[in-house]
């Protein structure tokens, strides 16, 4: 799992997006910001395959439209998969899994979450 987040991150960055893993350390933060989480299913089959689900959670003081905008930037990059071979052989591809708004009492704080599905298969 560690690979995948250090694909994430680097994916992340190359799209000008402020992201970290879990917690935003920045403080204050700069808005928009987006943190990352992980959910593993039970089990890996037989050929290997895992499919892990990176939750991306964004974060926006003002207008909805700036988290929404890179929302789209973020589905833009990933809608087609990114295919990543790691250093030990292992393949690694992720996809835009969709979105959701999610509201909130603070009616200035806006959040949004992205899933990336993840499929990925051990190498050698």
């Amino acid at each position: 799992m560690k690979k995948i987040l250090a694909i994430i991150n680097e994916q992340m960055e190359s799209l000008g997006l402020n992201y970290e893993f879990e917690e935003m350390s920045e403080s204050p933060p700069k808005y928009p910001y987006w943190v990352g989480e992980y959910s593993e299913p039970e089990g890996i089959t037989e050929d290997g395959k895992e499919e892990p689900t990176v939750i991306l959670t964004g974060f926006s003081r003002g207008k909805r439209i700036d988290l929404e905008k890179q929302k789209s930037m973020i589905k833009n990059h990933f809608k087609h998969g990114v295919s990543v071979i790691t250093d030990s052989g292992s393949a690694v591809v992720i996809f835009y899994g969709g979105s959701l708004p999610i509201p909130l009492e603070d009616d200035d704080l806006k959040k949004c979450q992205v899933n990336l599905s993840i499929k990925t298969w051990k190498g050698n």
